[in-house]
C-alpha cells in the first residue's frame, strides 16, 4: 500500500532491516548517507522511504557511536520467546521467523515484540509478513510507541535529505 506521501510502509520497515543488518555487520558507514541513498533510489525506494528509514536510525543513535549501542539482541534474559497455540494460529511461521530477526538485529526489543503480538491478537489474523511490517512500521513510528523512540517520526517530503 503506497499512500499520497510517496512511501510504503512495508517498504520502509524492509529498509530498515536492511540498514541495520548492514550496520550490524559491518558493511555499512552511516556518514555514507548520500552514497546510500543514490544506491537505495536506484533499487526502487523513494526518497520519503529512505528519509523515514535514516530518521529513525539516528534517532535511535542520538549521538551515540553505532558500535557501542546500535541493534544488538536483548541479551539481558536467556529466555525465548515461544508462541502459544492460539497465538500461532494468527501470527504465521513466516511472519513469526521475521519478528525474531528483527529482535536479532535490534529492531525490536522483547518487550516491543511482546506489544507487536499483542497488537496481533487483537488484529485477529492471520497474520502474514505484509500486515506484520505495517504493524511493526505502525508500532516503530507512532509517537511513544516505540519503547527505545523518543519521540515523533516527520516524513520528509521530496528532495529533502537527512543529514
Amino acid at each position: 500500500m503506497r499512500d499520497n506521501k510517496g512511501f510504503t510502509p512495508n517498504k520502509v520497515v524492509g529498509l530498515l532491516m536492511h540498514l541495520l543488518k548492514e550496520i550490524r555487520e559491518n558493511r555499512l558507514l552511516i556518514d555514507d548517507v548520500e552514497d546510500i541513498s543514490t544506491d537505495l533510489i536506484n533499487q526502487g525506494y523513494s526518497q520519503s522511504e529512505i528519509n523515514a528509514a535514516f530518521t529513525w536510525v539516528y534517532e535511535r543513535l542520538d549521538g551515540i557511536e553505532p558500535a557501542d549501542t546500535l541493534y544488538k539482541a536483548d541479551t539481558s534474559t536467556a529466555s525465548f520467546r515461544v508462541l502459544h497455540p492460539a497465538e500461532h494460529s494468527v501470527i504465521g511461521p513466516t511472519a513469526y521467523g521475521m519478528l525474531v530477526e528483527m529482535n536479532a538485529i535490534g529492531m525490536l526489543k522483547l518487550d516491543d515484540m511482546e506489544r507487536i503480538i499483542e497488537r496481533a491478537m487483537a488484529f485477529g489474523g492471520p497474520l502474514g509478513t505484509d500486515e506484520l511490517q505495517m504493524m511493526v512500521h505502525s508500532f516503530l513510528f507512532e509517537e511513544g510507541g516505540y519503547s527505545g523512540f523518543s519521540g515523533t517520526t516527520q516524513y520528509i517530503q521530496s528532495s529533502d535529505t537527512v543529514h
